[in-house]
């Protein structure tokens, strides 16, 4: 509860590194490439692609002994470019990417149940175009379903990490996440105008002290934001948004 606070109190957003989640599987996603396109003319052609970037200085014929090399070694074929290098991989994607994981369903019963302290915290709405400005990197929802996605043998880089840092299970789709990620702002804070806040929703089960605390506060920073209080409702399996400013 003390580090939600700080998001009214000291206007603070914190990206968090994929470490930190509690689903293992978030943001560690082994980087495959497609089986269908591994062909032996396509893994050579990348090869040598991946050669003339990393090795410019050497000859032609040096990297085409290179590339054979390692297009007959079978490493491709039985996974092992992949598998040697998945530790590094999760190490170097908690080290750059930072995220923010945010959702459209405010009164969504399990969402309020597992990342409130079972309905007892609050939660916080806040425009989107402000926090775009803000943070940068790049917005979008995430994507659910029952597989690992593959990525193409060509595809471009950084729209390969994006779809991998942006997949989930299936498991995961009731939060209908929207996430940030950017480069290089892993475990950062980020600073947020007061006017980027558009609502504070209370939890139902929040005590009655912690309820004025945050009212008062609201009412005194966020001239914007809308507070509401959530309460069960006595007609359906769902929670009400009661306005209280």
């Amino acid at each position: 509860m003390q580090y939600s606070r700080r998001i009214l109190t000291k206007n603070e957003l914190y990206l968090a590194s994929a470490d930190q989640f509690n689903d293992p599987f978030d943001a560690t996603i082994p980087f495959k490439y497609k089986e269908e396109q591994l062909t032996p003319d396509n893994i050579f052609l990348k090869l040598w692609k991946t050669g003339k970037e990393m090795f410019p200085d050497i000859s032609d014929a040096e990297l085409m002994e290179k590339c054979y090399e390692q297009q007959n070694s079978g490493r491709f074929e039985n996974g092992t470019y992949w598998k040697e290098n998945y530790e590094q991989f999760k190490e170097d994607n908690n080290k750059t990417f930072g995220i923010l994981s945010l959702t459209s369903k405010k009164d969504n019963l399990l969402m309020w149940s597992h990342y409130t302290n079972s309905h007892r915290g609050f939660c916080v709405g806040f425009d989107k175009f402000i926090l775009w400005e803000l943070i940068g990197g790049s917005l979008g929802r995430i994507l659910y379903q029952s597989n690992f996605p593959s990525v193409g043998l060509f595809d471009n880089n950084v729209g390969t990490l994006t779809t991998l840092l942006t997949t989930k299970s299936l498991e995961w789709e009731y939060e209908d996440e929207y996430r940030f990620t950017k480069v290089g702002a892993a475990r950062q804070i980020f600073k947020f105008p007061d006017e980027a806040v558009l609502e504070v929703i209370l939890g139902y089960k929040m005590p009655d002290n912690e309820k004025d605390e945050i009212i008062q506060l609201t009412k005194g920073k966020f001239a914007n934001a809308k507070i509401f209080e959530s309460k069960m409702s006595l007609e359906k399996f769902k929670l009400d948004m009661i306005p209280i400013l």
